[in-house]
Order: structure tokens, then C-alpha cells, then sequence
């Protein structure tokens, strides 16, 4: 069913969301996601999107990753 709606979605393979690669944060061009997730980077770039690697091993021991590093501001 998935497929179906949203037959053009970018797929993140184990390895990627082994790293966290899912956790990435956007602004609608840039894509910030961890260095690591190296195949959903390629998929991104290929799409027109800026990924923007970050090194974020050590706040993946705790289970964190680029999402968990925001802080969203509403009016």
C-alpha cells in the first residue's frame, strides 16, 4: 500500500537506519543527516537536495541523532 501512494519515496536500507539516518532534519533544500547514513545521502543529492553530513557517533550512543538536536520556535 505504501508503495502505491507514494510510489516515488526514498527507501533508507538497514545500514542507514542502523545509523539513524531517518532522524535528519530539512529546511526544504538541505538535508542534515549523519555522516554515516551514506547511501540515503547519495538518494537525496540524486533528488536535488543538499545533504549535509554531520558526525554525530557519540550522540548516537545515547540515541540521539540530527532531529534530536533542533529546537522548533512557533510564534
Amino acid at each position: 500500500m505504501l508503495r502505491r501512494l507514494y510510489p516515488d519515496a526514498i527507501l533508507a536500507d538497514a545500514a542507514d537506519a542502523a545509523v539513524l539516518g531517518l532522524n535528519a532534519v530539512s529546511d526544504g533544500r538541505r538535508v542534515v543527516l549523519p555522516a554515516q547514513a551514506r547511501r540515503l545521502a547519495d538518494q537525496l543529492a540524486a533528488r536535488g537536495y543538499e545533504p549535509v553530513p554531520v558526525d554525530l557517533s557519540e550522540l548516537r550512543k545515547a540515541g540521539g541523532g540530527p532531529k534530536c538536536c533542533t529546537l522548533e520556535v512557533r510564534p
